[in-house]
Order: C-alpha cells, then structure tokens, then sequence
C-alpha cells in the first residue's frame, strides 16, 4: 500500500515552515508529494535541495504570471484554480487522492487555494498551523480571512498552542495540539547549515540590528514609510542597520526617492532577501530587530531576541510582553525600544518536543488507514 501525502505549498515562508513535517513524513516511510501553486517560485529556494523530495514535484503555474498587484494575485488565483484539478489529474490517479491527506499551511491566498481543491479531489485537508486569529477580519487582510475558510474546509487542525486550540472549539474534524509552531524545528536545522550568501561572515561580526518591512498594508501609507525611515536614519547613527530588501520594499523606496539615499549611507547595509538559513543567522546575531512579519515575531521568541513588530495587532502570542513589543500607533515608539531594547532580551526557548515529528505521526497513522 503507497502511503501518499500530498503537500500543497504556494510561498516559500510555506515551505519554511513545511519542510521539516515532509522530512520527517519521510523518515517514516510516507511518500511526499509537493503540489506548488506558483504564487512563489519554490524552485529557487535552497529547501528543495536539501529536501531530496522522494514523491512527485508539479507546479500550477509560475510566479512571473502573476501581476504585481492585489486585482493581479486575484486574476491569478482563479486562473490558478481553474486548471488546477485537470493538472493535478495529469500526475495522479483520482483513486490514490481519495481519503489521502492534503496538507495546507497558514494564511496565504494558496492556502486557502489549497484547502479547496483539496476538497474538490475528496482529500483529507489538514491545516499546519492552524487556528491563529487576530480576531479583525481586515487586520491583517487578507490572512485572517484566508485562516477563517480554511477553517472551515480543513478536517484536521494542527494548531500551534492552547490559544489557538480554543480559536478552533467549533472546528470540525480533529484539532491536534503541536506545542510549538513547526518553524522552531527549520531554526533547529538552520544551525547547521553553511553561509551562501557573499559577504555575510563580515555583517555577521558587526554590530547592528534588522529592519525588515515588506507589509502592503505598511508600505501603501507612504507617510509612514517616510516617517521610520527617518526613525531608523536616527538610530543607525550608534549602530548600523541591515535592511532587507523584499522586492515591494525595493520599489516602495525608490518612488519615494529613499533608495539611493540609503545606499549611500554608510550606517546601513542593503540586502536583497536572502536564502532563509542564512537570514535566520542575521537574526540570531543582531542586537534587536524592527520588523512586520509574523514569522519574524516567532523566530525571534524562539531566539530570544528583542523584536518591535510593526503592527497594531498580531495573531501570533510568541513573544508578547516577554521579548516583543507590538507596535503603538506612536511612531516614537521605535526610537524608545532602540534605546530600551536589553529589557526584552530573554532566554530562548528551549525545544521539549518536535511539533513536525507530532504531524508526521499523525500523517503515518492517517495513511495507514
């Protein structure tokens, strides 16, 4: 008896957080097979060497399709969804998928992409990551929109903590307690991958610290833009700061003529965004970081690492009134964290258990069915 699983993964920050669930699937005999949207090029991603796949690799559609845009990420889901059940049949036998488990992760428009055709081909969906809400349906938009109805098609919720457990009473199927988000098991295998990226060894043995903002919600108010800027500016007076350049942030700063600006300052170091295993070390040897990713928010409690997030709510618990501070509406609040930041250094956590090895039994039992 083959015992399939079918992972659909549409960004990389998916398969990030993905990765080790199929290593260790594999390790117990499963045979994994990764279905990529396309809305990131999953193909560029150092994970896919490292993950000597052992089951089938088959991609929707390409990332340079989609329009840059949010009525482009829409014309192109429906595209995407419309095709995807014939192609998906072109590489698998309909009886196999049957009963099969589908395994979806977090919040993005694949998600819930994901979570659908897999209920189209009467999978099994299981939601990695499951349960977080920031309880604005708007805010962030549109994760906690994407989290709602993949709620409601999954029929196994992996769910990250207690919170989330509860988040999920009136869920269907069955909710698994993971203890931890799977992301603490990629930082585990992250210390023992080598740099790639040129010239990392010398930023790593500065002094600095991060500033990461690639939000649409953050970068579409150009005043606020503007506003850290200057803030950071300040700050990296006393100690330089690595900004990492998401392509949106890139574009963002030249319309409002920062870029250059930035790159002729000697207190900042740009980079483009970096392999993952090289960025976790950024992070882990920065004095604090500023940023607006969720994920980013986690990493940095599991490091212990002072981190200001850059929104007004967040979905995620990791970190709140321990290592992170959420960000005020008070746009001083950066430069009071910047000069306070040795407060909210702690111990990083300390891994009990193995949130991917908890699915991936899961996984073994469901296929052995």
């Amino acid at each position: 008896m083959k015992r399939n699983v079918y992972f659909f993964i549409g960004t990389e920050a998916e398969l990030i957080k993905v990765f080790p669930v199929m290593l260790e699937s594999m390790k117990r005999g499963m045979i994994c097979h990764l279905i990529a949207s396309g809305q990131n090029d999953l193909t560029k991603s150092r994970i896919m060497k490292e993950l000597h796949l052992n089951g089938k690799f088959i991609e929707l559609s390409k990332e340079s399709q989609i329009k840059k845009s949010a009525g482009g990420l829409l014309k192109w889901f429906i595209q995407t969804y419309r095709i995807a059940g014939k192609k998906i049949e072109e590489y698998f036998d309909r009886a196999e998928l049957e009963g099969a488990p589908m395994v979806v992760h977090g919040d993005t428009v694949s998600t819930f992409m994901g979570a659908r055709i897999g209920r189209k081909m009467r999978c099994v969906v299981c939601h990695v990551e499951a349960g977080l809400r920031s309880h604005h349906l708007f805010d962030p938009f549109p994760e906690e929109i994407d989290r709602l109805l993949t709620s409601r098609i999954a029929r196994v919720h992996f769910a990250p903590n207690e919170g989330a457990i509860q988040n999920l009473c009136h869920a269907k199927g069955e909710v698994i307690n993971t203890k931890y988000n799977t992301i603490l098991d990629s930082l585990g295998y992250s210390k023992n991958m080598r740099l790639v990226t040129d010239g990392l060894e010398a930023i790593l043995a500065q002094d600095y610290f991060v500033l990461v903002m690639h939000r649409q919600e953050n970068l579409a108010n150009k005043e606020f833009v503007k506003r850290v800027i200057q803030k950071i500016k300040e700050i990296a007076v006393s100690r330089r700061c690595v900004l990492i350049l998401h392509k949106i942030t890139e574009s963002v700063l030249e319309k409002l003529g920062l870029l250059s600006e930035l790159k002729s300052n000697e207190n900042f170091e740009l980079l483009p965004r970096v392999d993952y295993f090289d960025f976790m070390k950024i992070l882990n040897e920065a004095k604090f970081v500023i940023t607006d990713g969720g994920s980013n928010q986690e990493e940095l409690y599991y490091m212990g690492k002072p981190c200001l997030v850059m929104r007004k709510t967040t979905e995620r618990s990791e970190g709140i009134s321990k290592n992170a501070v959420l960000y005020d509406g008070d746009i001083n609040c950066i430069s009071s964290f910047a000069n306070e930041y040795s407060r909210y250094e702690i111990q990083g956590e300390e891994q009990k258990e193995s949130p991917s090895m908890i699915i991936s039994d899961y996984l073994r039992e469901m296929t052995a069915k």
